[in-house]
């Protein structure tokens, strides 16, 4: 029988096996894509642990986890992005993956990172790691000549076009700003500022209103005939509704050169209540992002409603979490520890889903996540209200 390792791995050693893994699993081939191109941008990543299955000397599975921050409830926590997540066919079926993602979570909860997210391949696969899936972000589409009525109105601001590779840095400080008021909202922490000046792949049009930068989106104008171009803005954030306004008054200009605009949008956006007129086309991105606690103890901090109770935590993934915890509230804020007698079992699922705010307690039971009493569900329906958590990245 072959041995195999499990082994943590630098960039330059995982380069080779993610290079062919990732090729053949998550693109179309042959032929495979420019080796040398794709390896630049791996290198350019910062703050990325790797793993790799070895059968002997051979590299037949990986995973890799990049550095996040992620704002839940009003605090902000250390995350990590999973991806990478592929095994050579001839490997499948044995439990790899699984192992892999184990080991990797282990080094994310030393580094001190309590959360954990990724874009599922198969949701059912990673809800059973302890994934829950979050909101499906939103995709509009409409024609450019309804906002035609904005272009008469002095909205008290103006917009400012650059590109990304320019902006960068103004499109991550306004990033980091929304992040503190946007529930799930997850960045890269060192984001990818080389690659974005090197490509400059995206227009950023930035709104201002006294000089200060109130909204942005990032956007591409593509298709092969001038007038019958998409405008695709795949960000599109504002402060507030002047900021909007200014943000559509720019699209608006476009009615010449664009006959659609589709915009990405977090799930709590409605669109369709902007202008009367605006009659949109809307559809949910097929993949959808989820989340997982990595670690309980982590999670003291976000913003709750009064109340408190126990739970012994089953995560077979994570032992670590597996223990009676009080969770309270105190000035506000969660507060965790060890508990005694416990009020309820709740799987690691069922944590994610109170943090996040996707599940009513009552869901558990015919979710297998556990079946708290009528009156804990009362109690945690208050200490976690129902929330719509956007991830923003995208990977």
């Amino acid at each position: 029988m072959t041995q195999t390792t499990i082994r943590r791995m630098s960039t330059e050693e995982v380069l080779g096996p993610l290079f062919r893994l990732t090729s053949y699993s998550l693109h179309p081939s042959p032929p495979f894509r420019d080796e040398d191109d794709w390896a630049d941008i791996i290198r350019g990543r910062k703050g990325v642990v790797y793993f790799a299955m070895l059968e002997g000397d051979e590299a037949v599975a990986t995973v890799a986890g990049s550095a996040m921050t992620q704002q839940v409830r009003g605090e902000l926590y250390d995350a990590s992005g999973v991806w990478g997540v592929v095994t050579d066919p001839a490997a499948r079926g044995k439990g790899y993956c699984r192992r892999l993602i184990a080991s990797l979570l282990a080094a994310h909860r030393d580094e001190g990172r309590p959360l954990s997210c990724l874009y599922p391949f198969r949701a059912s696969f990673y809800e059973r790691l302890g994934y829950v899936k979050l909101p499906l972000p939103l995709r509009v589409r409409f024609d450019p000549k309804v906002l035609l009525p904005l272009l008469k109105k002095d909205l008290g601001g103006e917009v400012e076009l650059m590109l990304i590779g320019d902006g960068y840095d103004t499109y991550r400080s306004y990033l980091s700003r929304l992040q503190r008021r946007i529930h799930g909202m997850a960045m890269f922490v060192h984001g990818e500022k080389e690659r974005a000046q090197r490509t400059n792949r995206s227009w950023l049009a930035v709104a201002k209103v006294d000089g200060e930068v109130v909204g942005l989106m990032l956007y591409r104008l593509e298709g092969q005939e001038v007038t019958q171009f998409t405008l695709r803005a795949h960000r599109f954030y504002y402060d507030n509704s002047r900021a909007k306004y200014l943000l559509l008054q720019w699209i608006s200009r476009h009615v010449d050169q664009a006959s659609e605009v589709e915009l990405w949008l977090s799930p709590f956006e409605r669109p369709e209540t902007w202008l009367a007129d605006l009659h949109v086309s809307a559809e949910s991105f097929a993949r959808g992002p989820m989340g997982r606690v990595v670690d309980v103890a982590g999670l003291a901090g976000m913003e709750i409603g009064p109340g408190r109770f126990t739970a012994r935590v089953s995560d077979p993934l994570c032992p670590w979490n597996e223990a009676v915890w009080r969770f309270e509230t105190e000035d506000g804020r969660l507060r965790v520890g060890p508990g005694n007698q416990a009020d309820s079992e709740l799987t690691i699922q069922a944590m994610a889903a109170l943090i996040y705010g996707t599940h009513d307690p009552a869901d558990f039971v015919f979710r297998n996540w556990g079946d708290p009493p009528e009156a804990l569900r009362a109690t945690m329906r208050t200490m976690f209200p129902p929330q719509v958590p956007y991830l923003h990245e995208m990977f």
